[in-house]
Order: C-alpha cells, then sequence, then structure tokens
C-alpha cells in the first residue's frame, strides 16, 4: 500500500470514528450554538439595564462601540477558550481511548503505519475544528445581523470581524494539539484533560507575570482583547507565528511518538 492511499484509508477510518463519537458531538454541538448565543447575549445585556454591580463591571467592554464589531470581538474571545477546551477533549478521546480500550495493540497488525494512523487522527480533528470555526462564525454574523438591522455597521466592519473571530477560533484549535501527544505519552483520556486544566491555569499565571506575549496558549485571547486594548496591541505578527508554529512542531512529534511505539 503506497503513503497516499495508507493515508487516505486512514483517515476515511478516523473521520467514522469522529462521526460516531459522542464527545466530537457535545463539543461540536456547544460551540456552534452557545458562542452564537453568547456572542450576540452578552453585548445585548452589557447594553441593557439589567446589566448592574459585578456583572455590569465585566461586560463594560462591550457596553458601547458598533454592534456587529462588538459582537464579533466577543465571539473571537470565547472561539479563543472553547476552540482549544473542544479540541483537547476530542484529541485526549481519539488518541488515549487507543490505550484505554486495549486497541492499540491491534494497530500493529494492520498495514497502515501505526505513524500514518496517528497523523490521519490529528488532521482529521483540526479539521473537524476548524469546520466547526467557520460554522459558528458564520451563525455569529447571522445572528448579529438580525439584531443590528438599521444599526448603519459597515461591510468592511464585519468582514474584519468576522476574520478575527476566524483566527482566534483556529489559533485555538492549532494549541489543542499537543495534547493529542499528551494522551500519547500518559495513554489516559483523564490524563490528558488533567493536563489540559494544568495548561489553562498556567496560562493565568503567565500573564499575570506579564509575559503573555510569548506563551502560546495566551496570545489567541490577548489578541481578541480579553486582556483589554493595551494587551491586544502588544500582540504582533511574531506573537502570532509562534502560535502558529505549535501545530507543525506538534505533528512532527504526534507522527514520531506513533513511530516509536513498541508497547501498548
Amino acid at each position: 500500500m503506497s503513503s497516499a492511499s495508507a493515508l487516505g484509508a486512514a483517515l476515511t477510518v478516523e473521520a467514522l470514528k469522529l462521526r460516531r463519537s459522542l464527545v466530537a458531538r457535545v463539543a461540536g454541538a456547544l460551540l456552534i450554538v452557545v458562542v452564537p448565543t453568547a456572542s450576540v447575549g452578552a453585548v445585548a445585556l452589557a447594553r441593557s439595564p439589567l446589566a448592574v454591580g459585578a456583572a455590569a463591571v465585566k461586560l463594560t467592554p462591550y457596553s458601547s462601540g458598533d454592534l456587529v464589531t462588538t459582537h464579533f470581538m466577543v465571539c473571537a474571545q470565547v472561539l479563543s477558550v472553547a476552540t482549544l477546551f473542544a479540541g483537547g477533549f476530542v484529541l485526549a478521546r481519539s488518541f488515549g481511548r487507543e490505550f484505554e480500550s486495549g486497541s492499540a495493540g491491534a494497530l500493529f497488525a494492520l498495514t497502515v503505519p501505526r505513524e500514518t494512523i496517528a497523523l490521519a487522527k490529528a488532521l482529521v480533528v483540526l479539521g473537524w475544528i476548524g469546520l466547526c470555526v467557520v460554522v459558528t462564525v458564520a451563525l455569529t454574523l447571522a445572528a448579529s445581523a438580525m439584531v443590528a438591522v438599521g444599526a448603519g455597521t459597515s461591510l468592511s466592519a464585519a468582514v474584519t470581524g468576522a476574520g478575527g473571530a476566524l483566527v482566534s477560533g483556529l489559533l485555538g484549535a492549532d494549541l489543542a494539539l499537543p495534547f493529542g501527544w499528551v494522551a500519547t505519552s500518559t495513554r489516559s483520556q483523564l490524563g490528558t484533560i488533567g493536563g489540559l486544566v494544568g495548561v489553562v491555569a498556567l496560562t493565568q499565571i503567565v500573564v499575570l507575570l506579564g509575559g503573555g506575549a510569548w506563551f502560546p496558549y495566551a496570545v489567541p485571547s490577548l489578541w481578541a482583547g480579553m486582556g483589554g486594548p493595551a494587551a491586544a496591541a502588544a500582540i504582533g505578527g511574531p506573537h502570532l507565528l509562534v502560535t502558529a508554529a505549535v501545530a507543525p512542531v506538534s505533528l512532527v512529534i504526534i507522527v514520531g511518538s506513533w513511530r516509536r511505539l513498541t508497547k501498548v
């Protein structure tokens, strides 16, 4: 079997597994339903008399400015975190389940190399979450358009906002990929989720210490404005490139780990 045929077969099988995965279904549904709803709802609440006390303080950044642009600012901020968690959970299931169920041992008997299977797993999850991001942004645009009729938002502002949300969501998915290696190393879904939670906690500490601009897991949220305008302005092209590089580096590490896999 040629390398292309092996990869094609592995992609088909992994796509079928993902389609049948309850974890992927729930995570995908939460992204495409909750994120657009939260994006429009948070702005509506911020600009209503119902926002009082602590809620009003939290929602202050959304209480003024162009309506559609603000919708997409919230969308970008939520997606930057939500895609990381969604991708991390699905990767934990995709890689970790092979070891926990004992099916990893059967992979040694297949004509498709183990490293090709690992590559297919990672690519399928990346493709799935990328599709979820596109659908989520499209639904946010539709919901925003319905509530912003007559608000006078320009097309260029809407396109810019949608583009920012897409980039934030895709960067979050990019940062989830290392957890495929974590699942391989720990051979545990729960251990992978623990690692994900630990990284999120570490990110908060790094940001508080002022090192968020060069810490990939902080960059998407900061760039989306979660740390305020000053923190967003501090994120430039080099920071985004370093963050984007996490995915290809992770693919190399995951494939190498599965190539060296000798005991299951």
